[in-house]
């Protein structure tokens, strides 16, 4: 299970503001400039809460890679994670290596990074394997700034039930923090069933399966939808 930091990660959520800490330096400074020895105290004692109000703003916030990171973290770790929840030995589904994708959820906070990247507080993440009848699917959620929000889904599914496994770019309007209503686009995996059950996941931190792999998925359907008439 991946290390995540609540607090620290409610900070990189939280807007920046330098104006309380300004607003004291700049008083201090006048009150140095312009004041007796006691407003030269109060003066010194302004300017210096006013520096490290600044300070606290910017200090202990994760970086945009560091919050990366963690996401990364939570999707190498959901293998190992789903065969467990799903009572599962690897050789049973070892049909083809299973499907992992997974990133940002876009259903908490949201914040556009320095690098210009949106980034949300929720991530998500799909496994699926491959077993010599059907496959099981596991979906996880997990907040990065409040603990014990996260969520767990499993299913099983026959081969003959699948109707589509397929990955598709989307549009969606989020709340940005300091910024307001934005369009976000980002790629999606997505798997539906003839009973109009649907398996959805962001893609934007997938990094091990790749294009062949969802093709390969797509072919093994196939060929065992085509055994089964």
């Amino acid at each position: 299970m991946a290390s995540i930091n609540y607090e620290r990660n409610r900070r990189y959520f939280t807007p920046v503001s330098y104006k309380p800490g300004i607003i004291c330096i700049v008083v201090g400074v006048l009150l140095l400039f312009f004041g007796s020895a006691g407003p030269i105290l109060i003066g010194l004692a302004l300017a210096a809460l006013g520096g490290f109000l600044i300070y606290r703003q910017a200090a202990d916030r994760p970086t945009d890679e560091q919050l990366d990171r963690q996401v990364r973290e939570i999707l190498a770790g959901l293998k190992p994670q789903a065969l467990d929840k799903l009572g599962l030995d690897a050789d049973e589904v070892s049909l083809i290596p299973p499907i992992v994708v997974g990133g940002n959820s876009f259903s908490g906070r949201v914040k556009k990074g320095k690098d210009g990247v949106f980034r949300s507080s929720t991530c998500e993440g799909i496994v699926i394997f491959f077993g010599e009848q059907e496959l099981h699917s596991y979906k996880y959620q997990v907040s990065l700034i409040e603990d014990q929000r996260s969520r767990e889904e499993t299913d099983v599914y026959f081969y003959r039930d699948v109707v589509s496994v397929a990955t598709k770019s989307d549009t969606v309007q989020v709340a940005v923090e300091g910024v307001g209503q934005q369009q976000i686009q980002l790629e999606r995996f997505k798997l539906t069933t003839s009973g109009a059950t649907t398996i959805e996941c962001s893609m934007d931190a997938t990094s091990n399966t790749t294009g062949r792999d969802i093709q390969g998925a797509k072919t093994l359907i196939r060929n065992k939808k085509m055994l089964a008439t």
